[in-house]
């Protein structure tokens, strides 16, 4: 069973989410020119959401804005959107992606900055959907459309 790489974003230090088409994930940093390299996390290095959730988090939200829902990529803030594969199984695992190969960390769960950039109800429809985190364990170029394989245990 494998995933597929929808979408890659990065946040500079200032300013908003910027899409890519490849990046080179840092073993033990994150994705390069991403914020949260400039950071020392163990756990938070990158961001997964799944691509299937976002159509179940506009329904539930009762979203309507068609700039928003033609954009929610960029407002969710992860930086890997996957699609074909449930990431929740990726928690505690290993998976490589293109040449990099990352650990799950944990669930990574809708902040403040949601509600306050999209509402209440936005935050409320992501519980459970916000995606997980991960950090990178080795060094590789990524890009869209790589595969996502979980390695044999």
């Amino acid at each position: 069973m494998f995933g597929n790489l929808e979408w890659i974003g990065v946040r500079a230090k200032s300013g908003d989410i910027q899409s890519i088409d490849r990046v080179i994930a840092l073993e033990g940093r994150g994705l390069e020119g991403d914020k949260i390299t400039l950071k020392n996390s163990k756990k938070r290095q990158v961001t997964l959401m799944q691509k299937e959730h976002i159509s179940v988090i506009l329904s539930l939200a009762q979203e309507n804005d068609h700039e928003k829902i033609n954009n929610i990529q960029y407002y969710f803030k992860r930086n890997l959107l996957i699609s074909k594969y449930n990431i929740q199984n990726l928690k505690g695992k290993f998976f490589s992606i293109g040449e990099a190969r990352f650990f799950g960390t944990g669930d990574c769960k809708p902040c403040k900055k949601i509600e306050n950039l999209l509402g209440k109800q936005m935050l409320e429809a992501m519980q459970g959907m916000g995606g997980i985190t991960a950090a990178v364990v080795k060094t590789g170029m990524i890009k869209i459309n790589d595969r996502l394989n979980l390695e044999a245990e």
